[in-house]
Formats: structure tokens, C-alpha cells, sequence
């Protein structure tokens, strides 16, 4: 079969907003010169009809259904869509554009399928059928980031393999540990080198006729016929032992796995991917906490050696925190909290470029701008991890100031969590009193002078006496 067919067409539509600029539906606005002749249907008739309204005068006949109850601005997609008015199977690619343009292609590939169809038809052997179809549809199937194939390849295999011949049948999911951390760490770059590196491994791990397939975001799937469970065991152990061996760049990959194995022709095969998801849930509680915190405390260490930001400063900021936590009556959760923030305050740095970090010069305004985004980055560093570490809000606070005037600016005075107003003294103190690459350090002295000056105004006037007395009285004693 020769591309580009006859029967292929594209339909192209423009987002509309409502007046308050939320999205609201797609108009069409333009077709292919061949959509009258595949479809039937003059283009004319439906230029600036809506997505919806085309949808149900029309019924499904373009397979808008696929993707029209979640469909928004920036939708990139594909998948495969018999369309029974026409009687041909495509592929259906969804691409947007920063203009809110939404173009659908629909490749023909009717005579593909029907040739693979006849395939099994003549009982051809596995592997051989499999290699087949791969030569001639392995484009169309083929996740673009990993190269592995995609969800509807599972599913197309998983229905031509639930057969008494390929018993016992198992099957593998996997759900890489903590990617939207790795993403909002190191951004979508290294996140999409944590997916590759995921599927190399599995792939390098999976025997040539086992079906590895990426069918999520962050999900994997593998499909291992003429395979029992014992046999399945070790070959996840195989996979846990080379990512172990095998980090990416500095990051230890984690992923957890559920497997599920159906060995008599009478089980349902859904029911067995259920089994093998609800087993990788259950390990990924465990086992995703745990990578999260080890993904963290790396963070944490890595940020070390790259700023100032040190053990000694995070333990001086802990122990100016327990001389004035009493004076302040606060609850065991209190105390708690201010000493992870003393901890984990400035974990969203590690996305802040080296070179803006390690200036020894006054920040620009753009080098400014960038630095103060790192409170939105450890606040979603750190919400990944909400079950161990909850002070992802106050990670996002912690530059606030009592007149409002700090970043990113949400509250001001009493609105910004008692926490965070005795944090902001102590880091301003600590950070006083200890010399950094662009300042010299102030005396003691001087430095609660300063917060006093800056009560009332950077600082909760009430918070700034208690905490210069406390010091006083801590030097005199």
C-alpha cells in the first residue's frame, strides 16, 4: 500500500474562548482538497460549525468521540479509529499549535489491517506474524519518544494473543517512581531521559517475542505469551537489578512492577490486567514514597555542593529555631514544621541555572526573576512527597513578607502561616551573621538592629521583639 492514499484527508479547527478566556469548543474552519470525496459531504456545508454540534448531527463519522470529552488547547494524539459510515480504519494524528489550531490527519491504512487480518487467518507462526505486522504498521504503532510501541499495539496484541495456544499468558505493568519530580527538578528534558531510559532497560531485559509497550505517560505494559509466572518473576528481578545498575546521569531511576498470569482459556483476560495493575499499585505505595524521599535528600545533597546552601546553615537555622520555639508557644505539629522548612526551605534551587546560583555579583533582574521562581519549584518538588514531608505550602511562602511586598505574593501580615513569619527571621538572621559570596557578614548586633528596623515591614513586629530578646538574652547569658 502506497502512501499518501486517496482516502486520506485532514480537518483543521480553531479554539474558541469564552469572555472570560476559558476554552470552550473548536469551530471548523478548513479541509483537506479530498475531504468531499472520501467523506461525501461538502466542506462548505460545515465551515464554522462547531466541534460538538458536527459530532452529533454527523454521529462519529470523523471518530471525534475518541477524544472530544477532554479535549483542550495543546492536544497532541494519536490513535487508531475504525469509522463504520466510511468503512476504513485510520491512524488519527492530533496536533495543536500555539495559534489554538487543531488539525486532524487521518491516514488510511484499511488495506494494512485487512492484510494483517488475512495473517492470522492462515494461522501464521508468532514471531513471523509478529515481524510482519512490525514492517508494516510499525510506524503507525510506535510510541515516538521511546520507540516502543504503543497502547493500541497492546491492545491489538492483546486481543490476537488471548488464545488457548499462547497459554500460560502473563503480563507486566510498570510505573516509573516520581517523574513529575524529575520534571519539575530538572524539567521535561530530563524527565523525557528518565522515559528512555526506563524503556531501554525493559526492552534490554524482555526476551525478543515479549510485546513492551509504553501505554501511559509514566506507565509500561509487556506482554509475555507462552510464560509462567515463575519465569515472569525473574525477569522483573532482572529489570530491578539493571536499574540499580544503571542510573540516569546522577538520578537513580525507580519503577514499580505488578505482574499477573492467566494459565486456562476461562479467565478474562481484563481481570488479568487488573490483577497485574492492582499489584503494581500496591507496591508503588511503598516503593514510590521511598524513591520520592531518595530523589529529595539527593536533591538536597547535590544542592549543597553547588550553592551555599549547606549542612552547617540548615543546622545553625535548626538551632536558632529551638532557642525561640517555646517562647513562642508552638504546637508539636509547629515545631515540626519549622524545622523541615529550615531543612527543606530552599529545595527548589536545584532548578535554578548553576551560573545564576553561584554569581558572586548583585543578581540582574532577569537573573532576579529566575531566582524567584525556585519557591514554585520546591513547592512542587516537595508535593510529590506531601505524605512525608507536608510543607509544600509553606516552601511556596517562605519569601513572603509582613507588607506583602515579598514573592510570589499571595498574603500579607497574619495571612502568611505563623511558620513561615519566625522562618523569614531566622533565615534573614542566619544569613546576617554569616558571610555569602555577593555580601560580608554583619555582628550579631547589627543584624538585630536590622530586624528591628524591618519589623512592621518585612518582618511580624510581634515575632522580631519576641526574637531579639530571645538573642539578647541568649548572648548575655
Amino acid at each position: 500500500m502506497e502512501y499518501p492514499s486517496r482516502f486520506d484527508f485532514f480537518i483543521q479547527f480553531k479554539a474558541v474562548f469564552n469572555h472570560q478566556g476559558k476554552f470552550n469548543d473548536y469551530v471548523l474552519v478548513n479541509t483537506s482538497e479530498n475531504f468531499r470525496t472520501v467523506a461525501g459531504i461538502k466542506s462548505e456545508t460545515l465551515i464554522g460549525e462547531k466541534i460538538s454540534k458536527i459530532m452529533v448531527e454527523r454521529k462519529d463519522i470523523f471518530g471525534l468521540q475518541d477524544f472530544y470529552y477532554n479535549m483542550i488547547p495543546g492536544t497532541r494524539r494519536k490513535y487508531e479509529k475504525y469509522i463504520e459510515e466510511l468503512d476504513r480504519t485510520y491512524i488519527v494524528n492530533i496536533f495543536s499549535d500555539d495559534r489554538d489550531y487543531l488539525i486532524l490527519f487521518y491516514t488510511d491504512i484499511t488495506s494494512l489491517k485487512k492484510s494483517a487480518e488475512k495473517q492470522r487467518k492462515d494461522s501464521q507462526s508468532y514471531e513471523d506474524n509478529l515481524y510482519a505486522f512490525e514492517e508494516k504498521s510499525g510506524k503507525y504503532f510506535k510510541d515516538s519518544l521511546t520507540g516502543l510501541y504503543d497502547k493500541a499495539f497492546f491492545e491489538e496484541e492483546l486481543l490476537r494473543l488471548d488464545t488457548i495456544r499462547q497459554l500460560p499468558l502473563s503480563v507486566v505493568m510498570g510505573d516509573l517512581n516520581g517523574l513529575k519530580l524529575i520534571n519539575d527538578a530538572f524539567g521535561h528534558e530530563m524527565g523525557d531521559k528518565a522515559l528512555k531510559k526506563v524503556a531501554e532497560i525493559i526492552k534490554d531485559a524482555s526476551r525478543k517475542e515479549d510485546i513492551v509497550s509504553r501505554v501511559g505517560g509514566d506507565e509500561f505494559m509487556i506482554l509475555l505469551p507462552n510464560t509462567n509466572e515463575e519465569t515472569v518473576t525473574k525477569i522483573v528481578e532482572r529489570m530491578k537489578t539493571a536499574f540499580k545498575q544503571n542510573p540516569l546521569d546522577f538520578i537513580n531511576v525507580s519503577i514499580s512492577f505488578g505482574s499477573a498470569t492467566k494459565t486456562t482459556e476461562e479467565e478474562d483476560i481484563n481481570r488479568l490486567l487488573k490483577l497485574a495493575e492492582n499489584r503494581m499499585y500496591f507496591l508503588k505505595l511503598k516503593e514510590g514514597k521511598e524513591a520520592k524521599l531518595e530523589m529529595i535528600n539527593y536533591l538536597k545533597k547535590r544542592l549543597e555542593k553547588i550553592t551555599f546552601e549547606t549542612k552547617a546553615h540548615y543546622d545553625r537555622l535548626k538551632a536558632i529555631a529551638m532557642k525561640i520555639e517555646e517562647k513562642l508557644n508552638l504546637t508539636d505539629i509547629e515545631k515540626e514544621e519549622l524545622m523541615l522548612l529550615c531543612e527543606f526551605h530552599d529545595i527548589g534551587k536545584i532548578g535554578i541555572p548553576a551560573e545564576i546560583l553561584q554569581k558572586t555579583e548583585s543578581l540582574n533582574q532577569e537573573e532576579w526573576e529566575d531566582m524567584k521562581r525556585h519557591s514554585e519549584i520546591g513547592y512542587n518538588i516537595i508535593k510529590e512527597s506531601r505524605e512525608s514531608i507536608a510543607i509544600d505550602e509553606l516552601i511556596l511562602l517562605h519569601h513572603e513578607k509582613w507588607d506583602g511586598s515579598g514573592y510570589p505574593g499571595l498574603f500579607k501580615e497574619e495571612e502568611i502561616p505563623k511558620v513561615v513569619r519566625i522562618f523569614s527571621i531566622i533565615d534573614a538572621y542566619d544569613a546576617m551573621i554569616n558571610d555569602r559570596p555577593f555580601k560580608k557578614k554583619m555582628t550579631e548586633a547589627a543584624a538585630l538592629n536590622e530586624i528591628e528596623a524591618k519589623a512592621g515591614s518585612q518582618f511580624d513586629p510581634n515575632i522580631s521583639t519576641i526574637f531579639i530578646n530571645t538573642m539578647k538574652e541568649t548572648r548575655a547569658s
